[in-house]
This record gives C-alpha cells, structure tokens and sequence, in this order.
C-alpha cells in the first residue's frame, strides 16, 4: 500500500501538470545505476511525478523514471540516495534533486579559487 503523502504527490503531479522541475533539469534516454533505496510502480506516471516525489523526501538526492515498455508493467520511479553517473538507457528519464541542482548552480556561480586558477593555468600550459 502506497503512503497517503506519496500518492498525493503523485495525484498532484499528475492532475497539475506541472512542477518547479523543467524539461532542461531531466536528461530524457538516461538513467543512473546504484543507490536505490525505494522503487514505486507508477500507473500513469509520468518523469514530472517521479520529480515531484523524490522534491519531498529527504534522502532522495537523484530519481529515474523508466517507461513500461521498459518494465513490462507500469511505469516505475526510482528514488537515489546518490547520484551516480548517468548513461545512456532508452525509454528513461533522469534527473537531480533540487538540493543537488542548488548545490551545482552555487558553485558554478562562484569565481574558481587560486588553487583551482592555477590548475586551470597548469592545464593551459601543458603541451598535451
């Protein structure tokens, strides 16, 4: 039995058809591997549901939606507690956590330090 707080979402994500989630945070014919710690069967879902589920729980950190041409049921989402590297996997869809994607927009934001300048200087200069 779903928990009632997990189907709600689902039910909103589904009906709205919308969330803080746009098309450019989702790599869609990608997945991660690893780390999963909870596996819903979505009848109907969609990569907006399964975006919207791991938003409210803490421990997610990255999510898979999978079509289910892919799993022969339903469709499934997959809540990660990491965030493996992604690969190339059709019929999925994959994306972060908005704790993670904040985590990148801040430090892509941020000018690079004096060791990170000199690396990149290193780099520059290196023949290869």
């Amino acid at each position: 039995m779903m928990p009632a707080r997990r189907m709600l979402w689902i039910l909103l994500a589904g009906l709205l058809g919308t969330s803080p989630v746009v098309a450019d945070d989702m790599l869609e014919g990608w997945a991660r591997r690893g780390a999963v710690y909870d596996r819903i069967d979505l009848d109907g879902g969609s990569p907006l549901a399964c975006a919207a589920l791991c938003r409210e729980d803490r421990q997610c950190r990255s999510w898979v939606w999978t079509q289910s041409a892919v799993t022969g049921s339903y469709e499934s989402c997959a809540l990660l507690s990491a965030t493996p590297t992604a690969y190339r996997a059709p019929g999925q869809v994959t994306g972060l956590s908005p704790v993670i994607a904040d985590r990148l927009d801040a430090a892509m934001d941020r000018p690079p330090s004096a060791r990170e300048e000199q690396a990149l200087a290193d780099v520059a200069a290196s023949p290869h």
